[in-house]
C-alpha cells in the first residue's frame, strides 16, 4: 500500500511537471515580437532668431507604423555661442508635438547649422540638420554713419564719401550714392532676413533716377544699380560698394 500510494505521488507530480513544461513551451511559442515604430519628424531646414528674443520651433513626431506605445526622444545639440534651447531633450509617444523655444542673447548675426537628433529603442538614432540664422529685424540702425564708396561702373571707377541713416526698421537712406552729389538722396529696403538691399525706382535728387538690388554683410553695402540721367549726360549701370 504504501509503495503504491508513492507511485500515486510519483506520477501525479510527473503530470504536473509535464503540464509545466508543455505550459513554458506554448507561451514561448505564442509570445510575439512588436514590431519596431516608423515615424515622421516634421520640421522646418530654417530657423530665425532674433539675435536678442525667443522663437518657439513645434516639430511634430508623426506615428507611421509599428509600435505605437514606443516612445521617441529629440533633442538639440551644436548650438552657436549665445544661443541655447530651453528644454533641449523633448521624449514623447507619437504622435505627439515638440516645442522647442530657441533664445538668444546678445548673439552674432550669421547662418549656423544645428543638429536636430531622433532616438527610438527600436530603431536608433535620426540626425536632421536645421539652419538657425541669427537676425535683428531692426537691423537698420547697426549700419548708419560715414561710408568710403567704390564705383565700378561700365565706363569708369571712382570713390566718394557717403552718409548712411536710417528709415525705421529696415530701410537706409544713403546720401551721395554713386558720387552723384550731396544733394542726393536714395531710399533703399533691407531685408533683415536674408541681408538683402532693394532700391525700388525713384527719383534721387538733382534730376536721377535709380533703382537696383544688391545685399550687406559686416560693415559694408553692395549695390548693383542703374542711374538714368546723370549729371554726366548719360545712363549709369554699376556696382556700389560702400565700407564703413
Amino acid at each position: 500500500m504504501y509503495l503504491s500510494a508513492l507511485n500515486d505521488i510519483t506520477m501525479r507530480n510527473c503530470i504536473i511537471f509535464s503540464l509545466l513544461i508543455i505550459a513554458i513551451f506554448t507561451g514561448a511559442c505564442n509570445k510575439t515580437t512588436l514590431p519596431p515604430i516608423d515615424y515622421l519628424v516634421d520640421t522646418t531646414s530654417i530657423v530665425y532668431l532674433n539675435n536678442n528674443d525667443s522663437l518657439h520651433v513645434p516639430m511634430e513626431v508623426r506615428f507611421l507604423t509599428g509600435n505605437s506605445t514606443e516612445p521617441v526622444t529629440l533633442y538639440v545639440t551644436n548650438l552657436p555661442a549665445n544661443v541655447h534651447v530651453l528644454h533641449d531633450t523633448i521624449k514623447g509617444t507619437p504622435s505627439y508635438t515638440a516645442d522647442f523655444v530657441f533664445y538668444a542673447t546678445n548673439a552674432t548675426l550669421g547662418s549656423y547649422p544645428v543638429k536636430l537628433v531622433a532616438y527610438s529603442r527600436s530603431t536608433g538614432y535620426k540626425e536632421y540638420t536645421l539652419i538657425v540664422r541669427v537676425v535683428n529685424y531692426n537691423c537698420s540702425r547697426l549700419y548708419t554713419g560715414t561710408y568710403v564708396g567704390q564705383n565700378t561702373c561700365s565706363s569708369n571707377s571712382y570713390a566718394y564719401t557717403s552718409t548712411v541713416t536710417a528709415s525705421g526698421g529696415e530701410a537706409l537712406i544713403i546720401n551721395n550714392l554713386g558720387g552723384y552729389g550731396n544733394i542726393t538722396n536714395t531710399y533703399v529696403v533691407m531685408n533683415c532676413n536674408n541681408d538683402s538691399l532693394r532700391i525700388y525706382s525713384q527719383n534721387i535728387g538733382n534730376g536721377i533716377t535709380m533703382e537696383g538690388t544688391g545685399y550687406f554683410t559686416a560693415n559694408k553695402l553692395v549695390l548693383n544699380y542703374k542711374a538714368f540721367n546723370t549729371p554726366g549726360g548719360f545712363n549709369d549701370n554699376c556696382t556700389a560698394v560702400l565700407l564703413k
